[in-house]
């Protein structure tokens, strides 16, 4: 089994109700060219982890169209909530209509790979208290109630006694590089050796991630960062993940 990860899909339906070309000519048919690329590298047996931000559709109903064509791909896949998926429901409500489907979604829970290698542990994240747009009267208690789901996710994942444990986020951990958080903080304190996350729009590819902080490697994969491709996790005997932007 080979792990793949991708984020900020950000689907409206085909042909697109919402066309990301707007936002600049990296998203020019991004879908067709994640497809493409998602087609000549992942087979059956392989994994996919989506970083949130998967579909515009306001309800779940509107959002089968998105996620047809996700189950239509090879692999199995699990999603997590961006700040952008207004149709996601519940994590147990998705999980029960897609029991069939090899499509996961976590929110503050963990699952471990068929292959036994990796334990990923997801939720949604939260803002981080040093960005200009976190206001304390409406982002602190969001903020604190993310950080618990991921300590109760990492707890778990330490019992697993898998290779390597990942965190799987839509918002980045931290803000900038040199102040830390409560994500940065939990990471460090249960040795986590990989963070995936999503968000950030406008970076030049490839220019600031894969980076180390502490000791956790960081993979920025929004769809226009990775340039509609898929990230590769590959890590070493000992589940230490290689630093190589693949």
């Amino acid at each position: 089994m080979r792990l793949f990860a991708i984020g900020d899909l950000h689907l409206s339906g085909h042909p697109p109700k919402k066309p990301m070309e707007i936002f600049g000519s990296r998203w020019k048919n991004h879908w067709l060219r994640i497809q493409e690329d998602w087609k000549n590298r992942v087979t059956e047996k392989d994994t996919v982890l989506i970083a949130g931000d998967t579909s515009w559709a306001m309800r779940l109903q509107e959002a089968q169209e998105d996620l047809d064509e996700i189950r239509a791909l090879p692999g199995h896949k699990i999603i997590i909530r961006g700040n952008h998926d207004y149709w996601w429901e519940s994590a147990g409500k998705l999980n029960r209509l897609d029991a069939g489907n090899r499509m996961q979604y976590l929110y503050g829970t963990t699952i471990v790979t068929h292959d036994g290698r990796f334990a990923i542990c997801g939720t949604h994240g939260w803002l981080c208290p040093n960005d200009k747009h976190f206001h304390p009267e409406k982002d602190a208690k969001p903020y604190r109630r993310e950080l618990l789901r991921v300590e109760r996710t990492l707890q778990e994942a330490a019992t697993l006694n898998c290779l390597c444990t990942i965190l799987l986020l839509h918002y980045p951990p931290v803000h900038d590089l040199f102040h830390p958080s409560g994500f940065t903080e939990l990471l460090k304190k249960y040795h986590v050796p990989l963070c995936i996350f999503g968000h950030l729009h406008g970076l030049t590819p490839h220019s600031i991630f894969p980076r180390k902080y502490d000791e956790t490697l960081l993979h920025l994969v929004s769809a226009d960062y990775r340039e509609c491709k898929l990230l590769e996790i590959k890590i070493n005997e000992k589940g230490v993940p290689y630093e190589s932007d693949c």
